[in-house]
């Protein structure tokens, strides 16, 4: 049977174009959820790994959807692999099929570079951030504003 996996990284992406491409490529289950990739401790993508069967196969829409570095990723074929289960993604930029030896080895190269580019992005993110802060942006909470609770914030004295 085909598994779909689905993941964006916050709450105001959207699911469904990802849905979408799962289903019309044969998907009969997909687990679907709004959380970062960074870490392979994701509710819906164990409770998809628990649910797999010897034969089954996980498709996924782009392979950075299912981890976002190498090492999970690994992590993640290992655990399939114990199942015998398949791994296939659908965009034609990281076409990965593990059903071949061909498409494992492929595989292992797209990891190196969906954990390349969050390497980027991170880079990219501190470069902004210090950009900022030389720019004179000050961040954080202003002193003396009061946090989600309702209380003040904690202007350095030991609660």
């Amino acid at each position: 049977m085909k598994i779909g996996y689905a993941r964006v990284s916050s709450n105001n992406q959207d699911l469904e174009l990802q849905k979408q491409r799962l289903l019309d490529a044969g998907c009969k289950r997909i687990f679907s959820e709004s959380v970062s990739g960074k870490d392979n401790n994701r509710t819906e993508l164990m409770a998809m790994i628990e649910s797999l069967r010897e034969g089954d196969i996980v498709v996924v829409y782009k392979i950075d959807r299912i981890a976002r570095s190498l090492k999970g990723l690994i992590e993640i074929i290992e655990l399939l692999n114990g199942k015998d289960v398949d791994l296939v993604s659908l965009d034609s930029g990281d076409k990965v099929d593990t059903t071949s030896p061909m498409g494992k080895a492929f595989f292992q190269v797209a990891g190196v570079f969906a954990e390349l580019e969050r390497a980027m992005i991170n880079a990219r993110t501190k470069a902004g951030i210090e950009k900022a802060k030389n720019d004179g942006v000050k961040f954080g909470r202003v002193t003396g504003s009061k946090n989600k609770t309702g209380s003040v914030a904690n202007k350095g004295k030991e609660l």
